[in-house]
């Protein structure tokens, strides 16, 4: 309604691992998450930006330019 769109920003344990948005969407709908909380971007990330007390920075998550 507002133009906002939700994203999702994950690390995978191991290089060799994989994620699909739709993988992530069907896990989301059997934990009963509301459809207006499903992301509709996936971001894939090395690892997460962190303070010294090991909170997420989320100010430095950015998506990646066309």
């Amino acid at each position: 309604m507002l133009g906002e769109k939700a994203c999702v920003f994950v690390t995978l344990r191991a290089p060799s691992e994989k994620i699909t948005l739709d993988e992530l969407v069907d896990y989301l709908m059997k934990k009963d998450i509301a459809k207006n909380k499903l992301p509709e971007r996936l971001v894939v990330i090395p690892e997460m930006p962190l303070t010294p007390t090991r909170k997420i920075i989320k100010g430095r998550l950015r998506l990646p330019q066309p």
